[in-house]
């Protein structure tokens, strides 16, 4: 009987052999090393992009939360925080006073998907200061949890597993193929895994490589950075809103007292730096606790949404203007030249507010206001000196429109 001998104990393998153990085990070592790659790089980025916008609620937080802590309200608290309890990946909020008091705290009904995960990436909250007039009044901590992590993880996995189970297929058939012509390709890929591990490159892809299973392959590695693209543009998206939510009041779409702070410091460089002189204006309202007792808290947004926008109508491109607080506004008239006078722009602004607004009722209602000036560098060289004389010149028209 014919045949092939059986082959003895010790005997040496076959080349054939040697290159299918060796394509098959490189190629295995490869792509779970892509693959871990790209899922560890898009942890870190989405991890990244979670801290940054739990640091930007904490701030967003941090300016809502500023009236409460004035008059330690838990309500008004609890009001202020409410955008905060919407964002996905916020587990919890707390807000002390400045004896480190809590004044309010709120805890996500929802519960943990991944407690691990929060653990591991989240292990302490972020925190920011509240402040008024330049003082600490208090302290917001926010803690985020694994909610935005763990579908990418799952989703993640899930790809890698698929991946591995097709290449192992893969390799099966080109286990007879050359070296130079199975590594080829494995290099184009994990170059792209070089690049998204090290530069964050979620916009490369996998090319054509002109072998089907490892095309296939390619396809589920682009399908996963097209997902991490998506995901990070969604983010940067996310980012951004908040990042304006922190610089801008949310009901008149000024900016707010952390934008103004940052303006004022700007305008003082420059107007030191140049020699020109420009003007700070205090505006409060002088009735419009009144809109809100007769009419209610609908008709005294409606007022503070129209005054924004006469205050903004009439100032010129280059002015400035910002809600610092309840009905409290601030103007930069710069720069200030001889066909400008802040007690006429200021005069204006008193006619514009005294016409009639409608109120959402039907109602109209007449605003007063109390318009307090202050000159750089004639009352002041520094921030805390303008804002001083500007409030004193306030409150000294208020305390004149209450004696007419």
């Amino acid at each position: 009987m014919s045949g092939r001998p059986p082959e003895r104990p010790g005997a040496r393998t076959t080349l054939q052999k040697l290159l299918s153990r060796f394509h098959f085990g490189i190629t295995l070592f490869a792509v779970a090393l892509s693959g871990i790659t790209i899922l560890l790089a898009g942890i870190t980025t989405l991890r990244s992009y979670a801290d940054r916008n739990i640091e930007l609620a904490a701030k967003l937080g941090a300016y809502g939360a500023e009236p409460a802590l004035v008059f330690n309200d838990p309500q008004a608290a609890q009001e202020g925080l409410e955008p905060l309890m919407h964002i996905p990946g916020i587990a919890r909020l707390r807000l002390l006073d400045d004896r480190g008091r809590p004044l309010y705290q709120w805890a996500s009904p929802l519960g943990d998907p991944a407690p691990l995960l929060t653990h591991l990436f989240f292990p302490r909250p972020s925190a920011a200061t509240v402040e008024r007039n330049g003082s600490v009044i208090g302290r917001i901590e926010v803690w985020g949890d694994s909610s935005t992590l763990i579908d990418y993880v799952r989703i993640g996995a899930l790809a890698g597993l698929g991946c591995l189970l097709i290449t192992a297929f893969g390799t099966i058939l080109l286990a007879r193929r050359f070296e130079y012509e199975l590594v080829k390709p494995l290099g184009e890929i994990a170059t792209v895994a070089h690049d998204v591990r090290l530069h964050r490159r979620f916009d490369k892809r996998v090319q054509p490589l002109g072998i089907a299973e490892l095309d296939r392959l390619g396809g589920d590695i682009n399908a996963l950075l097209d997902e991490l693209q998506g995901w990070q543009g969604t983010m940067e998206s996310e980012k951004a809103a908040l990042a304006h939510r922190a610089s801008h009041d949310m009901l008149t779409a000024l900016p707010n007292r952390a934008a103004f702070d940052e303006q004022l410091r700007q305008r003082i460089l420059i107007a030191e730096t140049k020699g020109q002189r420009f003007a700070l204006l205090f505006i409060d309202a002088d009735n419009f606790k009144a809109a809100n007792d007769n009419h209610g808290h609908a008709a005294g947004d409606a007022v503070l949404v129209e005054l924004s926008e006469r205050i903004k109508d009439t100032l010129r491109k280059g002015d400035f203007a910002a809600r610092i607080g309840g009905d409290e506004f601030i103007v930069l008239i710069d720069p200030l030249d001889e066909s400008i006078r802040p007690d006429g722009l200021a005069d204006r602004i008193r006619a514009s507010a005294a016409q009639p607004i409608a109120l959402p009722g039907g109602a109209e209602y007449r605003l007063g206001l109390s318009v307090g000036t202050a000159v750089y560098p004639d009352d002041g060289v520094d921030a805390r000196a303008l804002l001083t004389a500007a409030d004193a010149a306030m409150y000294a028209d208020k305390l004149n429109n209450r004696s007419k």
